[in-house]
C-alpha cells in the first residue's frame, strides 16, 4: 500500500510539476514577488507535495528519483527550507558524477554552483556559502584556479577568523599554484599568507579543544611548509618584503611571528629585520616564540651565553613537548659545539629526549661529543679508545630508535668501531671482552668492552 501511495505521489508531483520545471529562477522569483506568495511560492499545494516527495527519496538515498522533485522546489518555492540548498549539492553531484554526457554535466554544474548562489539570496551567511561553492567549483573546473583563487579570497575576507580550515587550505595551495605560473606575485603570495595565517594564529589562541587545535595546528605547520616551498621565502627575496613589513606594523603581533617564523626556517637568523623583530616581539609579548627567536639571534651574532638564557627561557615556557625537545636540543648544540659545557650539553640532550622520544639527533650529537673528547678520557690509547666504544654505543641507540637517522649513525658507527681496541690489546691489559670498564673525566659512564672486527 505504501508503496502504490508513493507512485501516486510521485505522478501527482510530476502532473503538477510539469507545468513549469523548466521556468527560469528569475520567472518564480517574479511570480513570488508579485503575488505576494508564501514561503511555499506560487503554487503551496505542488510545493509541499514535492518537498515531501523528494525528502523521502533523499533519506532512502534514491538521489536520482529525488531529483526531479527536488528541482521543482528548488525552482518553484526555493524559500521553503533551507535543506533544499544542504540536500542539493548531494543530489546534484551524484547527477554529475553519474552521467557521461559532457554537455549534461556542465548543465548540472551551472545548478550545482546555482544552488550556492540561491541559498545566498534567501538564508544569507554568503562568506560560508561562497566558501563552499568555491571548493565545488575547482572541483568542477579544476583549470579555472585564478576564478576560483577569488572565490576564496573574498570568502575568507567576509569570514575573517570565523573561515573554515578547508577554504584556507585550498586558497593557499591555489594560490601557490599560480605564483609558480606566474599569475599571482611574489608580494601577492606573501600577503596571502599573512591573511590566512593570522586567521590559524587566532583560531589557535582561541582553541579550547585538543582535537581542534591540533587540527589547527596541521593546517599552520601546511601553510608553513608551503610557503618555504614556494620559493618566495629564501632570505634574499624576503628579507627585502619583511623589512617593509616590519616598518609598518612594528606592533602588530601576529606580523611580527610571520617574521620571526619565516625567517626562522629559512635560517636567515643573522639579518637585521630578524634581530629586530624578534626583539620587538619579545617586548610586545612573552612567549616560547618571543625567546627562542631572541636566542637564535644572539647564535648567529656569536653570543653564545645570552643565547643559552633565552633558550633556557624558551623551555620553561613551551608546553608543546616536540617543541620543547627542539629548543632543547639547539641548546646542547650551542653548549657543547661552541661554549665546551659538555655536560650541560649531554644534560640538555637528555632533556629533548624526556620531552621526544625515539628521536634520534641527541644520541647522535651525544655521540659526537664523545668521540671529540677522546684525547681527554684515558692515559693512553688503550684506554682513549674506550670513548669510541661509549660514542658508538650513542650511534647504535639513535640507529635503534629513530630509522630516519639510520644513515647517518650507519656512517658515524663505520667509522669509530674501526678505533676499538683489538683483541690482543685487550688481552695485553689484562681485560677482558664484555667487561664493564668505566670512562673517566667528563664522560663518567660505565660501557661494556668491545673489540674491532678483524676484517681480514
Amino acid at each position: 500500500m505504501k508503496t502504490i501511495l508513493k507512485h501516486l505521489l510521485l505522478v501527482v508531483a510530476l502532473f503538477l510539476g510539469s507545468f513549469y520545471p523548466f521556468c527560469t529562477l528569475s520567472q518564480v522569483t517574479e511570480t513570488n514577488r508579485t503575488s505576494g506568495d508564501t514561503i511555499y511560492g506560487a503554487n503551496p499545494e505542488n510545493c509541499k507535495i514535492n518537498l515531501s516527495l523528494y525528502i523521502e527519496l533523499y533519506k532512502q538515498k534514491n538521489f536520482n528519483e529525488a531529483y526531479l522533485p527536488w528541482s521543482n522546489v528548488f525552482r518553484g518555492c526555493p524559500k521553503s527550507s533551507k535543506n533544499i540548498y544542504i540536500h542539493g549539492t548531494e543530489i546534484v553531484w551524484k547527477k554529475i558524477n553519474k552521467t557521461t554526457d559532457a554537455s549534461l554535466k556542465l548543465k548540472y554544474g551551472d545548478t550545482l554552483l546555482m544552488i550556492y548562489d540561491q541559498r545566498i539570496k534567501y538564508f544569507g551567511e554568503e562568506g560560508k556559502n561562497l566558501g563552499r561553492k568555491s571548493i565545488d567549483f575547482i572541483k568542477l573546473y579544476p583549470k579555472k584556479k585564478f576564478e576560483a583563487l577569488q572565490m576564496m579570497l573574498k570568502s575568507i575576507d567576509l569570514e575573517g577568523n570565523n573561515s573554515d580550515t578547508a577554504i584556507i587550505s585550498t586558497f593557499f595551495q591555489i594560490a601557490t599554484d599560480l605564483q609558480k605560473e606566474k599569475t599571482v606575485t611574489d608580494g601577492q603570495l606573501l600577503e596571502y599568507y599573512n591573511k590566512t595565517i593570522e586567521i590559524i594564529s587566532n583560531q589557535l589562541s582561541n582553541s579550547t579543544d585538543s582535537i581542534l587545535t591540533n587540527k589547527l595546528q596541521k593546517v599552520q605547520d601546511n601553510l608553513d611548509i608551503t610557503f618555504v616551498g614556494s620559493g618566495v621565502a629564501t632570505c634574499d627575496k624576503v628579507v627585502a618584503i619583511f623589512q617593509k613589513k616590519f616598518d609598518a606594523n612594528k606592533n602588530d603581533i601576529p606580523s611580527l611571528k610571520t617574521i620571526v617564523k619565516i625567517l626562522g626556517k629559512q635560517e636567515c637568523t643573522d639579518t637585521k629585520v630578524y634581530a629586530e623583530a624578534s626583539e620587538q616581539l619579545y617586548k610586545l609579548e612573552l612567549s616560547p616564540l618571543s625567546a627562542v627567536s631572541l636566542a637564535r639571534y644572539f647564535v648567529k651574532s656569536g653570543n653564545y651565553s645570552k643565547a643559552i638564557t633565552y633558550y633556557q627561557q624558551a623551555t620553561d615556557l613551551e608546553k608543546d613537548n616536540e617543541q620543547k625537545a627542539q629548543y632543547y636540543y639547539e641548546m646542547a648544540v650551542v653548549a657543547g659545539t661552541k661554549l665546551s659545557q659538555l655536560v650541560n650539553a649531554r644534560n640538555y640532550a637528555y632533556k629533548a629526549l624526556e620531552n621526544k622520544k625515539n628521536w634520534g639527533k641527541p644520541y647522535i650529537l651525544i655521540g659526537t661529543l664523545y668521540a671529540q673528547s677522546v684525547k681527554d678520557c684515558g692515559e693512553n690509547a688503550f684506554f682513549q679508545s674506550m670513548t669510541y666504544i661509549a660514542a658508538v654505543d650513542k650511534y647504535t641507540q639513535a640507529r635503534n630508535v629513530d630509522p630516519s637517522c639510520s644513515e647517518e649513525a650507519g656512517k658515524y658507527i663505520a667509522s669509530y668501531s674501526s678505533y676499538f681496541p683489538s683483541k690482543e690489546d685487550i688481552f695485553f691489559n689484562k681485560m677482558q671482552e664484555g667487561q664493564s670498564y668505566t670512562i673517566s673525566c667528563w664522560i663518567n659512564e660505565t660501557i661494556k668492552i668491545k673489540a674491532k672486527l678483524n676484517l681480514k
